[in-house]
């Protein structure tokens, strides 16, 4: 009971320092992105710079309005000081209520490491030079009002450089780990936004039998084959009015052939599609 009082004081004090805008976007959701977990040889600098990464990588994307991260370090601060230190998801769904979040990441570094490793070619009589790198990332997206996961999964990316020394610029291993550390943060704001937002048609031109997509760069691929469901009626729980999903029926079958900033084109290839249908 003392906790939850202390909860509430604390959370009711930060909403005078949030604005109206972040509280309040049409048509966006509100996510915050809590600390960086990971192990003692990741270094904070290193935990807040995926944080943010992460950040933009989100909100380049137009749909999602992301707490500033100084005001809910604040929180974040308070709540370690007043309780036990640790941050935990269900303890988070009472304050996001209040603050007005929808959603709560939780990302935690797995695995984060760049090697260079020289191999002597006595023909040539030079070093054969390979970096490498590979950095993965545990997400868990909570939704606030039910407290449901509707993401627990590891990311990665990797970047792998060989050259022969003296032929070409060799690259760093700090360029190397920054390249599988931006792969990695790429596919996060992937998984995370069609978790969120499933792809869906925005546009069919029906002459040339091209299909615009609401998803971008970071989110399908070239060569990428969907199927197409037309929404029904949607399903709720009759007891808490929870929307459970919505009839579906498979109407048509697409294949990404473009990539631009925010959206994607697709060939039809079979049956049809229509604005708004979902797919996967």
């Amino acid at each position: 009971m003392k906790q939850s009082i202390i909860i509430r004081a604390l959370v009711l004090g930060l909403l005078f320092y949030l604005s109206p805008s972040v509280l309040a976007q049409q048509g966006k959701m509100t996510l915050g992105i809590m600390p960086v977990e990971g192990s003692t040889s990741v270094s904070k600098r290193s935990k807040e710079d995926l944080r943010l990464e992460i950040e933009r990588q989100l909100v380049s994307g137009g749909k999602v309005t992301v707490i500033e991260r100084v005001k809910l370090n604040d929180l974040v601060n308070e709540i370690e000081r007043s309780q036990t230190g640790l941050i935990d998801p269900t303890r988070m769904q009472e304050i996001g209520r209040l603050v007005g979040v929808d959603m709560f990441l939780f990302p935690r570094i797995v695995t984060a490491y760049a090697r260079e490793r020289r191999e002597r070619i006595p023909i040539v009589n030079r070093d054969e030079v390979t970096v490498s790198a590979f950095f993965s990332v545990a997400l868990k997206l909570v939704e606030t009002e039910t407290g449901r996961i509707l993401i627990s999964e590891k990311i990665s990316g990797s970047s792998k450089t060989t050259l022969m020394e003296g032929e070409a610029s060799i690259p760093t291993k700090g360029a190397a780990f920054a390249s599988a550390r931006a792969r990695a943060v790429s596919k996060i704001g992937g998984v995370v936004l069609t978790a969120l937002f499933p792809v869906k048609v925005a546009h069919v031109s029906k002459d040339k039998g091209v299909v615009a997509l609401n998803r971008g760069k970071g989110t399908l691929k070239v060569g990428q084959r969907l199927t197409v469901y037309s929404q029904g009626e949607v399903i709720r729980d009759p007891d808490t009015g929870e929307m459970l999903g919505s009839d579906e029926e498979e109407i048509g079958k697409l294949k990404v052939t473009e990539i631009r900033g925010k959206m994607s084109l697709a060939r039809l290839l079979e049956g049809k599609a229509v604005v708004g249908a979902i797919c996967r």
